[in-house]
């Protein structure tokens, strides 16, 4: 599993179902969000996002709710 640093925060990514993985994102050692991808074409997606050096601030987190970190 990888780990992409942030300013202030990282984005950590974790077994979720088989092989699609859930993305948690952690603030000052707490979980502040959690990334649920709906499938493993948006998992690829968020993955080639944060590979390009994307912030998750206002991204959804798969349950209807904006992440703001």
């Amino acid at each position: 599993m990888r780990v992409w640093e942030r300013d202030g925060y990282e984005v950590v990514e974790k077994e979720f179902d088989r092989d699609l993985h859930e993305f948690e994102i952690i603030k000052d050692g707490e979980v502040v969000a959690t990334i649920t991808p709906p499938d493993l074409d948006n998992m690829a997606e968020i993955v080639s996002q944060l590979d390009a050096g994307e912030d998750v601030n206002g991204w959804e987190d798969g349950n209807g709710n904006t992440i703001r970190v």
